[in-house]
């Protein structure tokens, strides 16, 4: 009975991958349409391009972008060389990005109309909204990979993409908030930090094999993000100056700490996908066996590099956090001092928060235990609110580096102390309401107009993306 049913399962899991949002992956040379009468040349090229999307979410999914050819894509849907090339120009990248934004278009279309059709009530368009996204990860789980793990594959074209889907879904959840009187006014960069913090533990979950517990995490996520409501004064920039770079300055005791250094320059010169051993050796001046005594490959070295940069990023933090007696201003100032790590460091910076994406899969549970400061400083509040567990606090801690990456994407690291009032908020409110969170979030900082006060809280409310 019980081989039966592994096998029962198993059949249905393969079943759902090959799924995808254009029909199923294993029927797609039965779907080809043939140019010539009776077949509009628009219909030809709508039915050759969804094929080849199809074809690509199951393959990428399955053997990952890298080592998928561009044959193995013209195998399964049956379409060739030239045509591929006719649709997508710029080869297998192009066909990732696009295959990206048409599975989050679908879903961003299937979670709104799951919203509209709950009826006239916002907080029940909410719920399902949130209960349509978690069945879509689990009857999609292809295109869910594509979209949350492979898109990093293409580098910062794939961040772009990624952030473009992360803004399309930020905007159906201000929409949502903005139908609720007590909740209109909640900081748009806040909302962003909500949906940035989602989508981070969804890659976890999706990465980590546990998609098939993401709708009983659905409610738990929905009630978080609920929980933000109107502060009661904007978010204000905060009068703390950046520190000058290289002041943190990441300690480099040996030659494993030069290899160290020699991963980072190269990463920051080439990006994580071109930086060959060569480079390391060389920039680390040590040789192939030195660098063999310590490690495999230059992904292993990588990923050893990131978890020293963010335990020396943990330590500059946690400090301030005990030694605070009040615990949201504890909060506050393990924060300041995390960003200002990171400010102090920008090359460390834009290869924690940035470049590991690339490194793809095998970097998940390095960032996902990356994210361990946040277990410590917001155990408290979940003491407080026992509702808000470790989904919770894994999506506020996602949040925070989500802005993070978004303020080094657009502005830099040295500006990263501007969001320290939205991160503190983000972290804070949900266990101590909008009135403490703002009051700590602000602390210090000048008052500012409304409208200077808007301009650092985060974009425009109500711009579609």
């Amino acid at each position: 009975m019980l081989q039966t049913h592994i096998r029962l399962w198993n059949w249905g899991y393969l079943w759902r991958v090959s799924r995808t949002p254009w029909g199923d992956a294993s029927e797609l040379r039965e779907r080809m349409l043939r140019p010539g009468p009776g077949h509009a040349p628009e219909d030809v090229a709508r039915n050759q391009r969804e094929r080849l999307l199809a074809a690509a979410v199951v393959a990428f999914s399955e053997r990952g972008y890298d080592a998928t050819p561009v044959a193995e894509l013209l195998k399964l849907s049956g379409i060739s060389r030239t045509t591929f090339y006719e649709h997508f120009p710029g080869g297998k990248r192009d066909c990732l990005l696009a295959a990206v934004d048409a599975a989050t278009e679908a879903a961003v279309s299937t979670v709104g109309h799951a919203a509209t059709g709950a009826g006239d009530d916002w907080a029940d368009q909410v719920a399902a909204g949130f209960g349509a996204l978690g069945l879509a990860v689990v009857d999609q789980p292809a295109a869910a990979h594509v979209c949350l793990i492979d898109v990093y594959a293409a580098g910062a074209a794939g961040l772009d993409h990624a952030e473009q889907g992360t803004d399309r879904f930020a905007w159906l959840l201000t929409e949502a908030l903005g139908r609720s009187a007590e909740r209109a006014a909640v900081p748009p960069a806040v909302s962003s930090g909500v949906v940035g913090g989602i989508r981070a533990l969804l890659e976890f979950k999706v990465g980590g094999g546990e998609a098939a517990t993401l709708p009983d995490a659905m409610p738990e996520l929905r009630d978080w993000a609920l929980s933000y409501r109107n502060p009661p004064a904007p978010l204000r920039r905060p009068r703390t100056r950046p520190p000058a770079p290289g002041t943190a300055r990441l300690v480099v005791h040996d030659h494993v700490d030069r290899i160290f250094g020699a991963v980072a320059a190269g990463v920051d010169a080439k990006g994580y996908p071109a930086l060959a051993l060569d480079d390391i050796v060389r920039g680390a001046s040590a040789s192939l066996t030195t660098f063999y005594q310590h490690f495999d490959n230059k992904e292993q070295a990588f990923l050893a590099a990131y978890d020293s940069a963010v335990a020396q990023a943990d330590a500059a933090a946690t400090p301030p956090f005990r030694w605070t007696k009040s615990w949201p201003q504890a909060v506050r100032a393990a924060l300041e001092a995390y960003l200002s790590f990171w400010a102090a460091e920008p090359l460390w910076a834009r290869i924690a928060m940035v470049d590991v994406l690339t490194v793809g899969a095998a970097a998940l549970e390095h960032r996902r235990r990356a994210l361990g400061l946040f277990e410590e400083i917001l155990a408290p509040g979940v003491e407080l609110q026992p509702g808000l567990g470790p989904n919770v606090v894994t999506a506020i801690g996602g949040g925070v580096h989500h802005l993070i990456r978004e303020q080094i994407r657009r502005r830099g690291p040295e500006h990263l102390l501007q969001i320290l009032p939205a991160a503190t908020f983000l972290a804070l409110a949900p266990f101590t309401g909008p009135d403490e969170a703002i009051a700590v979030a602000n602390k210090g900082a000048p008052r500012s107009s409304s409208n200077t006060a808007r301009r650092a809280s985060g974009t425009r409310r109500g711009r579609r993306p």
